[in-house]
């Protein structure tokens, strides 16, 4: 399954199963209108829902999925 990793605030949240330029995109966008919120999960194993905020000047960074990841439909 593919899994986009977001940096934000020392922790790290995972996406799945979406694409890593949508999640650009929606990230983009949420700047350009002053704030939104990006559905993430976090933890281990379990995963708990969270919202991250989103602003311009917030700190965050994507780490794209390995291509071989990306290309598996699991």
């Amino acid at each position: 399954m593919k899994r986009i990793e977001i940096l934000y605030g020392g922790e790290s949240y995972t996406i799945a199963d979406r694409s890593y330029d949508e999640v650009r995109d929606e990230i983009l966008a949420a700047v350009a209108d002053g704030r939104g919120w990006l559905r993430v999960n976090h933890g281990a194993g379990l995963l708990a829902p969270a919202d991250l905020l989103i602003t311009p000047g917030v700190s965050l960074a994507l780490v794209r999925p390995a291509p071989e990841d990306e290309a598996r439909e699991d």
